[in-house]
């Protein structure tokens, strides 16, 4: 399969730092956060917006991107790491927190089968394409829609100052099957490798208050993420044979700063100009992190299609897990 076309949507204007000690009377200034997260500002949804108005954005660009009609998409993948039940529920007059039929329903995907990937949160679009991978493989389905949408702002927790770090905004992807490169009796495929994995050790790590705000330990994320997505970007460059030196680009999870500069020592890949960020213009996004990122860079023109590309991320649980893949057909033979 392949990734065809990518989209993205970060709505409203950026929130500054400044926003929190001034307006929120939060104990932090703008060095404090620069220092310790990298975010200089961020997006949250304006009011009466919800997860689907964001996810419709993207998806739209997606499939324009891919010259792809919503008629022609056979299932749609939602996942989200903020939606709740109620206090914040994905679409309006409805108060369940599903992305994929929402999306449907505004994009008029016909009866494309619908279904979400729920409680792996930042590490949501790996699972997801994983998911399109199998409905491709096993033919139920020839163009596959993968739906993040996050929006943060009602589940957090302003006593905290972690909650200067996340973003809002949606990111889509469209994997196809790709008939012209397809090999008697296999599908191309241009998702190169994917690994995952889950360590339920500190299941706890993120949680939800009595006020149904988001907790997060960031400490102890702090702690155990970098190796985990060290591991697991060496693991699928060795299910390859390829090295660092040999992608056209890095996508980690923009999570904060300080975990991707520790990932870039481990992985030999310090100052890097491949390695793409918004972590500094968007935060924290979750779910959006990595396709997000990816798709900036595809519209700002930096990534063109065939391009080789190694991504990590980490999310709840901890589920963890790094992919290589291409954006578009990949590029005849290696190109190490």
């Amino acid at each position: 399969m392949v990734l065809d076309g990518i989209g993205h949507d970060f709505p409203g204007e950026p929130i500054e730092n400044g926003y929190f000690s001034r307006e929120l009377g939060l104990d932090v200034d703008d060095d404090w956060i620069v220092r310790n997260t990298g975010v200089h500002t961020r997006h949250w949804l304006p009011d009466g917006e919800r997860h689907v108005d964001t996810a419709e954005r993207a998806v739209w660009m997606a499939l324009d991107d891919a010259g792809v009609e919503p008629s022609s998409i056979d299932a749609i993948i939602g996942t989200s790491a903020t939606s709740r039940p109620r206090v914040n529920p994905t679409s309006p007059g409805n108060n369940y927190m599903d992305v994929a039929l929402p999306v449907q329903r505004r994009i008029g995907a016909g009866t494309a089968m619908c279904l979400d990937v729920m409680g792996v949160a930042c590490a949501g679009f790996m699972h997801a394409s994983l998911v399109a991978r199998g409905l491709i493989a096993t033919a139920q389905a020839r163009n596959v829609l993968v739906v993040c949408a996050e929006n943060p702002r009602p589940i957090l927790n302003f006593s905290f100052r972690n909650s200067v770090l996340f973003g809002g905004g949606a990111a889509a992807a469209v994997w196809r099957a790709d008939v012209a490169l397809q090999e008697p009796g296999q599908l191309s495929d241009g998702l190169h490798a994917l690994t995952l994995s889950s360590d339920a050790t500190h299941y706890d790590a993120f949680d939800i208050d009595s006020q149904d705000k988001m907790l997060m330990k960031g400490r102890l994320v702090g702690d155990v993420a970098p190796g985990m997505l060290i591991d697991a970007a060496r693991r699928v460059l060795g299910n390859t044979g390829l090295r660092p030196q040999n992608v056209d680009w890095i996508v980690p999870h923009q999570g904060n700063l300080n975990l991707i500069r520790q990932v870039q020592e481990g992985l030999g890949i310090t100052e890097d100009p491949r390695v793409l960020l918004n972590i500094d213009r968007r935060g924290n996004t979750s779910s959006v992190s990595v396709p997000g990122c990816l798709s900036e860079y595809v519209h700002g023109g930096r990534v063109q299609r065939g391009d080789r590309i190694l991504s990590m991320a980490i999310g709840r649980g901890f589920s963890w897990g790094a992919m290589l893949f291409s954006y578009g057909r990949p590029r005849g033979g290696d190109h190490e």
